[in-house]
Parts: C-alpha cells; sequence; structure tokens
C-alpha cells in the first residue's frame, strides 16, 4: 500500500473516532436540555429566550470564527481551544438555576459547539477529498461514525436522565470530552494543513468579502436560503418536540430512544448521501428534502400522536443528514477552498440561526397560547415558502454550473 494512501486512512480512521467521541459525548446531553429547563420551571418564553439570544450570538459570531480557522497556521489549537470551553459551558447547565446565569453560559456553549462542529465538518470534508490529489470526498462514510456515537449515547442518557438526572449524565460526559481532546492530540499535522483553491485571488477576503462570494452566486443563495427557513435542527419544532412528546404521554425514556433511533438512521442516510449527489444532483435533492419536510410536518398537525410525532422525529435524520452533506458539498464545489470554513460556517449557522430566532420568536408565543401542534402548521407554510426559492434556483441555473 502506497505511503500516501495509508496516511490517507489514519487520518480517516482518526477524524472518524474524533466524531464518535464528540459527538457521543453531546448524545448525553443535547436531547435533554429542553426537558432540564422545562423541570428546573422555565415556561415556554423563557426557552424560547434562551434559544433566540443563543442563537444571535451565533449569528454575530459563526462567520468571524470561520474566518480565524480559515487564515489559522494552527487549526488544532483552535479547536482543543473550542473543545475545552464547549465542555466546561456544558457540564456547568445542570447545576443552574438562576435564568440570567443560565443565559450566559448556554449562550457560551452554543456558540463555541455550533462553530466548532461547523469547522471540523468541513476540515473532514477535504480530508476525504485529499485522496491522490483528487476532488473524491466521502464525506458521508466518515461523519457517519458522529451519529453512531450519538445514537450509541442518547438511549442510555436517557434511561439515565429519567433515574438519576442529568448531573449523571454529566459525568460520563465529561469522560468523553477528554477523550475526544486526546484524539484530536494524536492527529497528523497533515490533517490541519492549507488548502486553497488552484484559482487565484487577488487579495485576502474578510467576512464580508466571503458572504459578497456567496451572494454572487444566486444559485447558491436561493439554496441556502431555502435550506435555511426549514431546517429541521435549528426551527421552533426542534425546541419544543421533546415536551410536545411528553405532553402526549411519552415518558422521557421514550424520547431518549427517538433521538437514538433518528441517530441511527442518519448513519445507513451518510453511508449513501455523496451517491445520491452524484447520481440525483444536489438541485433535485434539495427539492426532494423540503417536500419530505412539509409531508411530515403536515402529518404531525393532522394526526397529532404521540407515537406519530416519535416516528417523524426519528425521520429528521433523513433532512438533516441531506441537508448537511448537501451543503458542505456545495460550499466545497462553490466557494474557493481557503474560504471554505468561513462560507460555511456562515451558511449553516448565521443563515440558520437567523430563521431559528424568528422560528423560535413565533413557537414560544404559539405553544404558551396555543399549544405545541400549531407550530408544526407555521413550519409548513414556511416549507411552502422554501420549495419556491429552491424552484426559482433551480430555474435560474445554468446547465454548465457544477452542482
Amino acid at each position: 500500500m502506497p505511503a500516501d494512501e495509508r496516511a490517507l486512512r489514519k487520518n480517516i480512521l482518526l477524524f472518524s473516532l474524533f466524531f464518535l467521541l464528540f459527538f457521543a459525548g453531546l448524545g448525553l446531553m443535547m436531547p435533554f436540555l429542553s426537558l432540564q429547563f422545562k423541570a428546573i420551571g422555565y415556561n415556554g418564553v423563557q426557552i424560547s429566550l434562551l434559544n433566540m439570544l443563543s442563537a444571535l450570538a451565533v449569528i454575530l459570531t459563526a462567520p468571524q470564527y470561520g474566518l480565524i480557522f480559515d487564515r489559522s497556521k494552527d487549526k488544532r489549537l483552535i479547536l482543543l481551544i473550542s473543545l475545552a470551553i464547549a465542555t466546561v459551558t456544558l457540564f456547568l447547565i445542570p447545576y443552574l438555576r438562576a435564568f440570567g446565569a443560565m443565559l450566559v453560559i448556554y449562550t457560551i456553549n452554543r456558540v463555541i459547539i455550533s462553530s466548532s462542529i461547523t469547522a471540523s465538518e468541513n476540515l473532514s470534508y477535504q480530508v476525504s477529498a485529499d485522496k491522490n490529489g483528487e476532488e473524491q470526498p466521502a464525506f458521508g462514510r466518515l461523519r457517519m461514525w458522529g451519529s453512531l456515537g450519538f445514537a450509541l449515547t442518547a438511549l442510555l442518557g436517557g434511561m439515565i436522565f429519567q433515574n438519576f438526572g442529568l448531573l449523571r449524565n454529566d459525568r460520563i460526559f465529561l469522560g468523553l470530552m477528554a477523550a475526544t481532546c486526546v484524539v484530536l492530540l494524536l492527529m497528523p499535522e497533515s490533517i490541519f494543513r492549507e488548502r486553497r483553491s488552484s484559482e487565484s485571488v487577488e487579495a485576502p477576503l474578510g467576512t464580508h468579502g466571503v458572504i459578497h462570494l456567496i451572494a454572487e452566486d444566486r444559485y447558491l443563495l436561493l439554496t441556502v436560503i431555502a435550506l435555511a427557513l426549514t431546517d429541521p435542527l435549528f426551527d421552533g419544532v426542534r425546541s419544543f418536540e421533546p415536551i410536545f412528546m411528553a405532553e402526549l404521554g411519552l415518558p422521557v425514556s421514550v424520547i431518549g430512544l427517538a433521538a437514538t433511533l433518528s441517530a441511527l438512521l442518519e448513519v445507513p442516510m451518510m453511508l449513501g448521501a455523496d451517491h445520491l449527489i452524484e447520481r440525483l444532483g444536489a438541485r433535485n435533492l434539495v427539492i426532494a428534502i423540503l417536500a419530505f419536510d412539509l409531508t411530515r410536518r403536515l402529518l404531525v398537525w393532522l394526526f397529532p400522536s404521540g407515537w406519530m410525532v416519535f416516528a417523524l422525529n426519528i425521520m429528521t435524520a433523513i433532512s438533516f443528514t441531506l441537508r448537511l452533506v448537501t451543503t458542505v458539498h456545495l460550499v466545497n464545489v462553490r466557494i474557493p477552498k481557503q474560504y471554505t470554513t468561513t462560507a460555511f460556517t456562515f451558511v449553516f449557522n448565521t443563515m440558520n440561526g437567523i430563521m431559528y430566532i424568528l422560528s423560535n420568536a413565533i413557537s414560544g408565543v404559539i405553544y404558551d397560547s396555543y399549544g405545541a401542534r400549531q407550530i408544526y402548521l407555521v413550519s409548513a407554510a414556511l416549507c411552502v415558502i422554501a420549495l419556491g426559492c429552491a424552484l426559482a434556483a433551480r430555474h435560474i441555473s445554468s446547465e454548465k454550473e457544477l452542482v
């Protein structure tokens, strides 16, 4: 086996282990935060404020984080510092009760976790494309280990949370994040090397310059707007769905099972996502994703049973996986490589974060006034608008464009 191929396999193995441990740690905590907020007495408006204000912080900081990461000569150090901050802040959340303190810590955590995930995902896409210098990414097959790690711990986390509370989850989370840092330290320097596009760039671009690149590409702009309008991880449905399932009579362990099965479903979806993009094209895949999500939202609104919500919650994995792989693919194909982290954090964190704020603002009021069911109707309306954007993007895109 050639030395370059052995090095590539080692890099992919280490990155896969990184995702496995990192998302395993998040799986113990993230699915149960809204239940924790509810358990300590926060109402719908307070939960929405936590999500909205932390999302605003992500919107304002994510592109700068991406630009710093793109320009940095020591990307490993940035990820290590980010992991340390993310670990400490998430570890503290179960101990907090005062709303002001929770807001500060939760906001810091959201900013760091959101930006470091997108940075590491974009970096892993480029690592998976390093074979013999050719553009042959296998991002889905690498990223699936994060989904598997999340699945392995979400069910365990639900049972622990139901019997002992979130503090017990917290201790296991701490150990997994320490192991993640060790793996990051073991990665060779070649993983973090700078990658540049072959085309010349007159001068280094700042954040506004990268955003201008996205805005000039009308197909990319309309597509990412369509995806941001309906992102299943950044909307009011996601924030209130665990609470809705609990109100419909599902126990916490079953809610945890939904998160586990959803993460498990991500594994085969990640495996096949790169092939789907190659076979169908990103244009058709985006429209299919939006139609699928519109159907999911309407089914819950029409048939609001606990098990219906449970089943369609699991299918979030299909939408999330295809959105993630499609977005990172489009950014890396249409944006110069030296700016892809900045562009990806702007698209995946800032644009999605704007819709997160709007969706959660509406959803918090709807939940307190009319109940969680009507949140799905609002989400379905956004899916219709997003489909219009995606169809317009496909209409204006040239046949010569690489999608």
